[in-house]
């Protein structure tokens, strides 16, 4: 038994063929057939009943099969914690802070990479983004510095063994309806926020204010809206008077009926990339980075 068995395995239990799994590890078929067939002889049991439609896992191929799903995850874990990235790349993985950009700079991306079969977007808390880097679970992460919570991110990078190149910066945008009270301004103050409910992302660690991706700080009194992803909280803002913060960089294809306004006295903001400290971006998180500044530039108040 070895692990390249262990993941047909899982790649046929998933997709349900044997084609549809060799074609997506790059595997002829014949020698995941004979590599199966091998496993379960070893094992003295049958995996998968062979059907005219594709497979289906046997009772003890479910045991089985859970087992080395969990054995999988540990191993790529603690690979791509001491691997450095290959030349050849078939996916790609981004942590990231809650931004309305992901979806274009991803297409993009896709477009120039197209040997890339497998694009991850997971977008999460502060805290979450960090550890998918520094485990290796995402080649790279996205999330900002200001004066408020550089000391304390800097400090868990450096915990975490990573390290960060600065992408861009940006003042503190304000989002709301279009239909708002405060939308025909050309910008807004704290004092125009004072009395406004909020919307936000969770994080995990509320007590450490440095995780957090608010943009302003939350006044006395303010009613919150709590959310962990973007649908929500835009579905918040279109029907409320709340405000939410953000980057500013947002194109008319991604959000609809939401008006963005700069925050006069805005907090200077950097958007960073995270990576492994001492380790070289590979070819392909290059591309990435250079599709991120592109819609920068395209789409820059």
């Amino acid at each position: 038994m070895n692990i390249k068995q262990l993941r047909y395995v899982v790649a046929i239990a998933n997709t349900g063929t044997f084609r549809e799994a060799s074609e997506q590890l790059y595997v002829s078929q014949p020698s995941m057939s004979i590599a199966v067939k091998d496993l379960e002889t070893e094992l003295g049991f049958k995996i998968f009943e062979r059907l005219n439609t594709g497979v289906s896992l046997t009772i003890s191929g479910e045991r089985f099969y859970e087992q080395a799903q969990s054995v999988l995850r540990d191993f790529d874990t603690f690979e791509a914690k001491y691997l450095a990235p290959t030349t050849m790349q078939h996916s790609f993985s981004v942590a990231s802070q809650h931004y309305d950009f992901l979806a274009p700079v991803s297409v993009e991306f896709s477009e120039k990479n197209p040997e890339i079969k497998n694009i991850r977007l997971f977008e999460s808390t502060t805290y979450n983004i960090l550890s998918e880097v520094s485990d290796g679970l995402s080649d790279v992460g996205i999330a900002y510095l200001n004066n408020h919570n550089r000391l304390g991110i800097t400090r868990m990078l450096d915990k975490l063994d990573l390290e960060f190149e600065e992408l861009m910066t940006f003042k503190t945008h304000i989002y709301l309806r279009q239909s708002h009270p405060l939308a025909t301004k050309d910008f807004v103050t704290n004092d125009d926020l004072r009395h406004l409910s909020r919307a936000r992302f969770t994080q995990e660690n509320e007590q450490f204010l440095y995780y957090s991706e608010d943009l302003v700080e939350t006044f006395e009194n303010t009613k919150i809206f709590n959310v962990t992803d973007r649908a929500s909280l835009n579905g918040i803002l279109e029907r409320t008077d709340a405000y939410a913060t953000g980057s500013g960089f947002i194109d008319k294809e991604s959000v609809h009926g939401i008006r963005v306004i700069p925050l006069e006295d805005g907090n200077a903001n950097t958007l960073i990339f995270i990576k492994k400290k001492g380790q070289l971006l590979s070819e392909v998180a290059k591309s990435y980075k250079r599709s991120l500044e592109n819609y920068f530039e395209q789409n820059k108040f």
